[in-house]
């Protein structure tokens, strides 16, 4: 990020002064500077880090499959009824009493 020169001026003088009055201070500061030096970045660099057009294809394609797996599984989980009973509202009267004979 770029200052204006009135703001970089400010940081100079303001730094001028820090480094005066404590320079061991200043010392450490540019030795961590060294240490990890600032890389700027610019909107260029930001730019030519896109994702690859092939792995934004696959991720969307993986989530899509992903979507269909657990539409398949909540919708093929749904218990059928038995052989011969259409599982409606008259169904479960009959399964009852299905069930109350099949215990006889």
């Amino acid at each position: 990020m770029s200052y204006s020169t009135d703001d970089q001026r400010i940081l100079d003088a303001i730094e001028r002064r820090l480094t005066h009055d404590d320079p061991a201070l200043a010392t450490r500061i540019d030795a961590l500077n060294k240490q990890f030096p600032h890389i700027p970045r610019t909107p260029e660099v930001a730019r030519t880090r896109r994702r690859s057009p092939r792995v934004v294809a696959a991720a969307v394609l993986a989530v899509i499959a992903l979507l269909a797996l657990i539409l398949t599984v909540m919708l093929g989980s749904r218990s059928t009824p038995p052989a011969g009973v259409d599982g409606g509202p008259a169904a479960l009267s009959s399964l009852s009493a299905y069930d109350d004979r099949a215990t006889l």
